[in-house]
Formats: structure tokens, sequence, C-alpha cells
């Protein structure tokens, strides 16, 4: 897919009704690459609906998959096991634009907002959110780590966000040129893939942080162009790369190694956010340009399922414990 670069200014990233997205140009003002383009950033969203609906089973919040579908402004719900599932719940309250997404320990889901710059917490069985973040200007990504802190990726502010266990008023930022994902391991340590090119395009790298330090580790991955990243029960770096035509693709770079031991490609076009469940059986991929969740056998990086029903425009992905 060919990537094109797009200009918004600070009222369209806030999803402003009427607006549009305007070729890149210089000193346009502020950026999002829209590799993604069937969803424009700037362009008109639909008003975001209060409430939504949870099945008996997704009540239960385990065994479920979570998928952000940026142009519907709904998290649509999904059983783990089964093919080509349809939605057993959808969550509307406080969604609008939504890319990244993520479950804590607890179960508790959190969106970041892309068109009204903000994220929202869910409770484990709720459709309304308890929390909301602010202080972005375009928040992409979201992670939870174990210690209950939250790391907001804020990719037109240039910026790792990092919020105390229940806070919503930050205690570190980091700053980051363009930062697209952010993943944590099970010591806490915070890995975020961002992009180093004019506009936020590539070349892509990921660096390594510390808990609660504003330095990190480059660790130097030959990325083409950064999209979301996660960590494997092996402690290996695993980023989306969008890629710049026919080469995108899933990369599994063991620790202290700038090669690939893995490169998963089948069925993608546009990688953008990547989970894996508990055991790390399976790898979920949210492709906005084939418009599906994407689920591979990881051992294998053979893909297994498919998932669109419901969806307009897959951009972020979570699964339960």
């Amino acid at each position: 897919m060919k990537k094109v670069l797009w200009i918004a200014s600070l009222a369209l990233c806030a999803g402003c009704a009427g607006g549009q997205a305007t070729p890149a140009a210089s000193g346009a003002g502020t950026m999002e690459q829209a590799a993604r383009v069937h969803a424009l950033l700037g362009a008109p969203q639909p008003a975001h609906r209060a409430g939504g609906w949870l099945s008996p089973t997704a009540k239960k919040t385990k065994h479920l998959i979570y998928v952000s579908d940026f142009i519907g402004n709904a998290i649509e719900i999904y059983p783990v096991a089964g093919s080509g599932q349809s939605p057993i719940g959808e969550i509307t309250d406080g969604i609008s634009g939504p890319e990244g997404i993520c479950l804590d320990d607890r179960g508790d889901l959190f969106v970041t907002n892309v068109t009204n710059q903000t994220v929202t917490m869910y409770p484990h069985g709720s459709t309304t959110y308890k929390l909301q973040y602010t202080g972005f200007a375009y928040p992409t990504a979201v992670a939870a780590g174990k210690n209950g802190w939250v790391y907001v990726s804020d990719l037109v502010g240039k910026k790792v966000v990092e919020f105390p266990k229940n806070s919503t008023r930050s205690k570190v930022t980091i700053d980051i040129t363009y930062p697209q994902g952010v993943a944590l391991d099970s010591k806490n340590n915070l890995y975020v893939e961002y992009n180093t090119g004019a506009n936020g395009g590539g070349p892509g790298d990921v660096d390594e942080f510390a808990p609660k330090s504003t330095k990190g580790d480059d660790l130097g991955l030959p990325i083409v162009w950064g999209a979301g990243d996660a960590i494997d029960g092996k402690s290996d770096v695993v980023v989306a790369d969008q890629g710049s035509g026919s080469n995108a693709a899933v990369y599994v770079f063991p620790p202290g190694s700038t090669k690939p031991s893995e490169t998963i490609t089948q069925g993608m076009e546009d990688p953008f956010r990547i989970a894996f469940d508990k055991k790390f059986k399976h790898l979920y991929v949210a492709d906005p340009e084939v418009n599906a969740l994407l689920v591979y056998d990881y051992s294998s990086g053979t893909l297994v399922n498919t998932i669109t029903s419901g969806l307009k425009s897959v951009y972020g992905v979570a699964v339960s414990p």
C-alpha cells in the first residue's frame, strides 16, 4: 500500500465536525501519517453514542477479544474461541476515533480516543468509563503495567506520558519523536516504538526505558515504518512494521539482537496494533488496510483466523486473560 503523509491542525486532531485532512505541507502544523487512507485524520466522525451492550458471555470478561473500530467509534467485543466470530458486546460511551487499547491484570479496559484527545478506562464488565485521562494532542497507544501505572503515547505531542495507579494526573513524561507503540515486559520495562522521519514517517526504532526513567536505550531495530509493539514470553521485542509498500510485516527480535528470528507477513497490508493472548499461543494483528483482525499461530506465523464482522475500520486490539 502506498503511504501518504497528512497534516492536521490541532482542531482537526480534536475531531471538529466538518474538518478535512489536508495534504502534507511544510509548516502546516501538527501531523499524523495516514497509512490508513480510508480513515484520514480530521475526516468527519459520527458523534459517539453513550452506553453499549454486553452479552452474558461478554460480562464475564474472560476469553474475550476487544477491537477498536476507528470510524465506527466503538470497541467491539468477540469471543476468543471460534472462527469468523461476530460481536457479543460493544462499548461506545466516551469512544471517539479509538486506536490503541489494552487490558490490565484486573480486566479493566483502556482506550485511546484520537478525535476527542482522551484515554478512557472501563472497569471490567462495564460499558461506562470510570476514568478519563487528558492532556494529549493525539493519544495513539496505551499500556497498563502490573504495578497499575498507565502509559500513553502521544504521537503529535511527541511524548509518552505515565500515570500512577488510579490517578489521572501524570507523574512522568518522556520526550520522544512521534511515538506509536508502547509495551511492557514482566519487569515493567517500557518499550516505545517510534518514527524518526519527517512528519512522523519512517525509519522507525524502539527504545527501552527502565521503570520511571526518562532516558532510554536505543535498541537499533531496522524498522521501515513503526506502528505497534509487544513483548512475548521470551522477552522478544515484537514490532509491527507498516513497511513501504509490499514489505509490511510483524518482526520478532530476540533480546539484544537487531536481526529478526521470525517474520510474519501472511495476509497483511498495514499491521498497526498487535497483542498476544496470555500464553502467547496466538498473535493478534489489527490491520486497517484489509479492515480485519488477523489471528496467527505465533509459533509458526500461520494465519488461522480473520475477524471482520461488525467492523468498519480495525485499528487496535486487546485480549483478556
